[in-house]
C-alpha cells in the first residue's frame, strides 16, 4: 500500500484529480460535462476518493436510489478505478470497503454493481459480493450483507 494513502469522501477540490483518472481509464471519451458531474457526485456525498500525497489515486462512484424490490434504499456502485501504478496494493479493497460502510450508514438495503474485468470481479468476491446474474460477459453481483457483517464482526 503507498505511503500516506488516505481514503475519504471527495471534495469539490478534488474534483479535476478524480477528472484525470476518468481520462487515464476513458482516453477515447469526450470530456465535455464530466467535470461537472464529479461534482454533482460530490456534492450528492456518493464519491470516494483515495489520495496518496495530493494526489488522487483511484475513486469509487455509487448510486443510491430507492428500490422497490429490495424494499428500501439501494446502492448501485456505478464506477470504480484504480490508478495503474497503485494496483494490486490493497488501495481498490479500501475503496470498496469505505463505499461499503457509508452505503450502510447511510441506510442502504443491498449494494450492487456489474462488472466486465475479471479481476474486478475477483475483488468483488473477496468483499462477499455474490453473482447474481450474468449475461454477454457482464456479471451482475450483490453484496452478501449478512456475510459480510458477520466477517467483520469476528475480526474485531
Amino acid at each position: 500500500m503507498s505511503k500516506g494513502l488516505v481514503v475519504r469522501r471527495a471534495l469539490i477540490t478534488d474534483a479535476h484529480g478524480v477528472d484525470n483518472l476518468l481520462s487515464e481509464w476513458f482516453d477515447w471519451k469526450p470530456i465535455s460535462g464530466r467535470l461537472n458531474s464529479v461534482r454533482r457526485a460530490v456534492r450528492k456525498k456518493e464519491l470516494i476518493i483515495a489520495e496518496a500525497g495530493s494526489r488522487v489515486v483511484g475513486f469509487i462512484h455509487y448510486v443510491m436510489h430507492e428500490d422497490i424490490i429490495d424494499g428500501g434504499p439501494n446502492t448501485f456502485i456505478s464506477a470504480f478505478y484504480v490508478s495503474e501504478g497503485e494496483r494490486g496494493k490493497g488501495v481498490g479493497s479500501l475503496l470498496l470497503e469505505r463505499a461499503i460502510t457509508d452505503s450502510l450508514a447511510r441506510g442502504a438495503v443491498g449494494v450492487e454493481t456489474s462488472t466486465i474485468q475479471m479481476r474486478a470481479r475477483q475483488l468483488y468476491e473477496r468483499h462477499h459480493f455474490k453473482q447474481t446474474m450474468g449475461d454477454i460477459g457482464e456479471v451482475f453481483l450483490e453484496l452478501d450483507i449478512a456475510e459480510y457483517l458477520q466477517t467483520k464482526e469476528s475480526r474485531k
